[in-house]
């Protein structure tokens, strides 16, 4: 064999391994995204009720708007952790909003509560978002729960005008971690 073609081989070789080991092995998505702490919020709702806002210079900003309905006697308080740090959480026909840096971020919905007929599909719910300054997004929660099969809950980012309506036909949450 020719020696330059030879170098030629060995040197791609070189290169296509050296690329495969410098290439990190992606994070567990659940450690990305959520808290490896447990979390209890309390929720309180207002009826202030405020047009949406606009991100902050050079940030992005996340509505995480909850669609449930509000049964009594049935938690529907969700919490939402952003790059593994709890925010804060949402309770029935309610929303809240933070910003976040541009770039890629990991989300996580978690049902505060048991409910017996959620599988662990439904209990934990993770999105991959990149965020872009200027932009905002508005992220709904919503979950179904029916007598004779396992409930199971969405996480999902809707368009602006989606989100707007949902936005304007919720209440804000403020919460607060319990001690």
């Amino acid at each position: 064999m020719n020696p330059a073609r030879l170098f030629t081989c060995f040197a791609a070789c070189l290169a296509l391994t050296l690329v495969a080991h410098a290439q990190q092995i992606p994070p567990n998505p659940y450690e990305a995204a959520c808290s490896t702490a447990p979390a209890n919020f309390n929720v309180t709702k207002s009826d202030d009720t405020q047009p949406p806002a606009t991100p902050p210079a050079g940030k992005a900003l996340v509505y995480v708007i909850e669609s449930m309905p509000d049964y009594p006697f049935v938690t529907k308080k969700v919490n939402i952790a952003l790059d593994g740090v709890w925010l804060g959480a949402t309770d029935a026909n309610t929303h809240f909003s933070f910003p976040v840096d541009p770039g890629p971020h990991h989300l996580c919905a978690v049902y505060q509560g048991h409910a017996a007929s959620m599988d662990d599909e439904g209990q934990t719910l993770l999105l991959h978002l990149d965020a872009q300054a200027g932009h905002t997004y508005y992220l709904r929660y919503h979950a179904f729960f029916t007598k004779d099969t396992p409930g199971i809950a969405f996480f999902d980012l809707v368009d602006e005008d989606e989100g707007l309506f949902l936005v304007q036909r919720t209440q804000q949450a403020t919460s607060t971690l319990k001690k």
